[in-house]
């Protein structure tokens, strides 16, 4: 996955570079994912910090934007404290990136697409053998 590649901060602000991110419709907004051209060692918009970078090692960025510009960025990270894989989403809020409940994700998600499932579970939060696999990828 990341293996070999240069670890950097990855500015999710420059979602619509196509170098960084492919976009795909989502709904009535955009799902732009990221390339993995390189390893994230910190996940920033417009220097914000989005999430914490301390024993997280990022797997998937995808940066969601409504026709009205609202932003939620959903990190799928390994986290090296307990080898889970997880999966969190992020608003702006009060001029800085916090952590949004599953609910309240949902709720985000499905006003910009009403297929995403407003009671979705992430299938990622939980120890696995992928999770170990992952890690090694990853380091």
């Amino acid at each position: 996955l990341f293996k070999g590649k240069s670890a950097k901060e990855l500015d999710v602000s420059k979602f619509e570079d196509p170098a960084l991110f492919t976009p795909s419709a989502f709904g009535t907004g955009k799902k732009y994912t990221f390339k993995k051209d390189f390893k994230p060692s910190k996940v920033l918009f417009e220097k914000k910090e989005v999430g914490k970078p301390n024993n997280a090692k990022y797997l998937d960025v995808f940066v969601f934007v409504s026709a009205d510009s609202k932003k939620v960025v959903r990190l799928d990270y390994f986290y090296t404290g307990d080898s889970r894989l997880k999966e969190t989403y992020f608003e702006l809020k009060d001029d800085k990136w916090v952590q949004m409940s599953q609910a309240d994700a949902n709720k985000a998600l499905n006003a910009m697409d009403s297929s995403w499932s407003s009671d979705y579970k992430p299938v990622v939060d939980k120890f696995s053998p992928l999770a170990v696999f992952a890690s090694v990828l990853i380091v």
